[in-house]
Protein backbone atom coordinates (compact mmCIF):
# COMPACT_ATOMS: atom_id res chain seq x y z
CA UNK A 1 0.00 0.00 0.00
CA UNK A 2 1.39 3.42 -1.29
CA UNK A 3 2.14 5.78 2.07
CA UNK A 4 -0.70 8.43 0.42
CA UNK A 5 -3.50 5.83 0.61
CA UNK A 6 -2.62 4.91 4.37
CA UNK A 7 -2.68 8.79 5.38
CA UNK A 8 -6.18 8.99 3.28
CA UNK A 9 -7.32 6.00 5.43
CA UNK A 10 -5.94 7.13 8.45
CA UNK A 11 -8.18 10.51 7.52
CA UNK A 12 -10.90 9.07 6.61
CA UNK A 13 -10.72 7.17 10.28
CA UNK A 14 -10.07 10.38 12.16
CA UNK A 15 -13.08 11.83 10.58
CA UNK A 16 -15.16 9.10 11.33
CA UNK A 17 -13.91 9.10 15.06
CA UNK A 18 -14.80 13.26 14.85
CA UNK A 19 -18.46 12.32 13.74
CA UNK A 20 -18.56 9.40 16.51
CA UNK A 21 -17.96 12.35 19.30
CA UNK A 22 -20.76 14.37 17.81
CA UNK A 23 -23.47 11.37 18.11
CA UNK A 24 -22.55 10.75 21.89
CA UNK A 25 -25.58 12.36 23.92
CA UNK A 26 -24.94 15.41 25.86
CA UNK A 27 -24.46 12.99 29.01
CA UNK A 28 -21.97 11.22 27.65
CA UNK A 29 -19.74 13.70 26.06
CA UNK A 30 -20.05 15.51 29.74
CA UNK A 31 -19.04 11.88 31.44
CA UNK A 32 -15.76 11.46 29.03
CA UNK A 33 -14.60 15.12 30.00
CA UNK A 34 -15.79 15.08 33.27
CA UNK A 35 -13.52 12.27 33.72
CA UNK A 36 -10.51 13.84 32.24
CA UNK A 37 -10.89 17.24 34.02
CA UNK A 38 -11.44 15.59 37.67
CA UNK A 39 -8.05 14.02 37.21
CA UNK A 40 -6.63 17.00 36.15
CA UNK A 41 -7.90 19.00 38.77
CA UNK A 42 -6.70 16.59 41.31
CA UNK A 43 -3.39 16.78 40.00
CA UNK A 44 -3.36 20.24 39.86
CA UNK A 45 -4.39 20.73 42.99
CA UNK A 46 -1.67 18.45 44.27
CA UNK A 47 0.67 21.06 43.30
CA UNK A 48 -1.32 23.90 44.90
CA UNK A 49 -2.93 25.22 41.50
CA UNK A 50 -6.50 25.81 42.21
CA UNK A 51 -9.03 26.16 38.71
CA UNK A 52 -12.50 26.78 38.31
CA UNK A 53 -14.29 23.45 37.02
CA UNK A 54 -15.94 24.56 34.40
CA UNK A 55 -13.08 26.67 33.20
CA UNK A 56 -11.29 23.69 33.22
CA UNK A 57 -13.67 21.40 31.31
CA UNK A 58 -14.50 23.63 28.79
CA UNK A 59 -10.74 24.52 28.18
CA UNK A 60 -10.45 20.78 28.06
CA UNK A 61 -13.08 20.25 25.76
CA UNK A 62 -12.20 23.09 23.28
CA UNK A 63 -8.55 21.73 22.72
CA UNK A 64 -10.06 18.66 21.90
CA UNK A 65 -11.81 19.80 18.91
CA UNK A 66 -8.67 21.87 18.24
CA UNK A 67 -6.54 18.65 18.34
CA UNK A 68 -8.97 16.11 16.77
CA UNK A 69 -8.91 18.46 13.63
CA UNK A 70 -5.53 19.51 14.05
CA UNK A 71 -4.77 15.67 12.99
CA UNK A 72 -7.56 15.40 10.49
CA UNK A 73 -5.31 17.95 8.15
CA UNK A 74 -2.04 17.08 9.21
CA UNK A 75 -3.55 12.95 7.47
CA UNK A 76 -5.32 15.32 4.63
CA UNK A 77 -2.08 17.01 4.05
CA UNK A 78 -0.24 13.98 3.30
CA UNK A 79 -2.55 12.21 1.92
CA UNK A 80 -2.42 14.62 -1.28
CA UNK A 81 0.23 14.53 -3.45
CA UNK A 82 1.67 17.79 -5.30
CA UNK A 83 2.85 20.90 -4.72
CA UNK A 84 1.90 22.45 -0.96
CA UNK A 85 0.02 25.40 -2.14
CA UNK A 86 -2.05 23.78 -4.10
CA UNK A 87 -2.66 20.94 -1.82
CA UNK A 88 -4.30 23.47 0.67
CA UNK A 89 -7.10 24.30 -0.40
CA UNK A 90 -8.37 20.70 0.13
CA UNK A 91 -6.83 20.73 3.46
CA UNK A 92 -8.84 24.05 4.37
CA UNK A 93 -12.09 22.88 2.89
CA UNK A 94 -12.55 19.41 3.83
CA UNK A 95 -11.39 20.71 7.64
CA UNK A 96 -14.19 23.15 7.42
CA UNK A 97 -16.80 20.88 5.64
CA UNK A 98 -15.99 18.14 8.54
CA UNK A 99 -16.50 21.17 10.70
CA UNK A 100 -19.97 22.15 9.24
CA UNK A 101 -20.95 18.54 9.17
CA UNK A 102 -19.90 17.64 13.45
CA UNK A 103 -22.33 20.63 14.24
CA UNK A 104 -25.16 19.53 11.96
CA UNK A 105 -24.75 16.33 13.45
CA UNK A 106 -25.27 17.29 17.03
CA UNK A 107 -28.62 18.92 16.01
CA UNK A 108 -30.08 15.23 16.01
CA UNK A 109 -28.49 14.11 19.83
CA UNK A 110 -30.23 14.75 23.00
CA UNK A 111 -28.45 17.81 24.74
CA UNK A 112 -26.52 18.34 21.82
CA UNK A 113 -26.73 21.81 19.66
CA UNK A 114 -24.70 22.89 16.77
CA UNK A 115 -22.67 26.24 17.68
CA UNK A 116 -21.09 28.47 14.84
CA UNK A 117 -18.68 29.50 17.48
CA UNK A 118 -17.46 25.97 17.50
CA UNK A 119 -17.28 25.54 13.94
CA UNK A 120 -14.93 28.21 14.34
CA UNK A 121 -12.61 26.70 16.37
CA UNK A 122 -12.56 23.22 15.09
CA UNK A 123 -11.63 25.77 11.43
CA UNK A 124 -8.57 27.16 13.83
CA UNK A 125 -7.34 23.58 14.20
CA UNK A 126 -7.39 23.08 10.82
CA UNK A 127 -5.51 26.69 9.77
CA UNK A 128 -2.99 25.55 12.67
CA UNK A 129 -2.48 22.06 10.82
CA UNK A 130 -2.43 23.49 7.93
CA UNK A 131 0.44 26.41 8.46
CA UNK A 132 2.32 24.29 10.36
CA UNK A 133 2.81 21.67 7.34
CA UNK A 134 3.44 24.52 5.24
CA UNK A 135 6.14 25.69 7.61
CA UNK A 136 7.72 22.36 8.26
CA UNK A 137 7.53 21.72 4.02
CA UNK A 138 9.78 24.78 3.55
CA UNK A 139 11.98 23.79 6.38
CA UNK A 140 12.64 20.11 5.07
CA UNK A 141 13.61 21.84 1.02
Amino acid sequence: MKKRTIFAVMAVAMTAFIFYNSAQPAVESAKSSGRITGSLLSMLAHFGFEINYDTLETTIRKTAHISEFFLQAVLVANSFSGRYKNRIVYILFLGLLTACTDEYIQLFFEGRGGMVSDIFIDFAGTALAAAACGIFRKKRY
